[in-house]
């Protein structure tokens, strides 16, 4: 993977890193313009901490190997 694309995807995972700390810290993420408050709607809230940290482990994946080729394992293909 180019050095670009590597620096893209670490920005990437810092970045999305980043929302869900913030997140974390205020009980309100956003996925798409829609906030998600943990109090109110806790189930939702909950899936789309998932699915972010899901992403961070992705981006910073790409990143750290540079090629998804690496990352077969861990997604659960042989």
């Amino acid at each position: 993977m180019p050095p670009v694309a590597i620096l893209m995807m670490a920005a990437f995972a810092v970045y999305v890193a980043k929302t869900l700390v913030r997140a974390l810290r205020s009980g309100i993420i956003f996925s798409d313009g829609v906030g998600y408050d943990a109090h109110a709607q806790p189930a939702k809230f909950a899936s789309t901490v998932v699915l972010h940290g899901g992403g961070v482990l992705l981006f910073a994946g790409l990143a750290f190997s540079a090629t998804i080729a690496k990352l077969w394992p861990f997604i659960g293909h042989h």
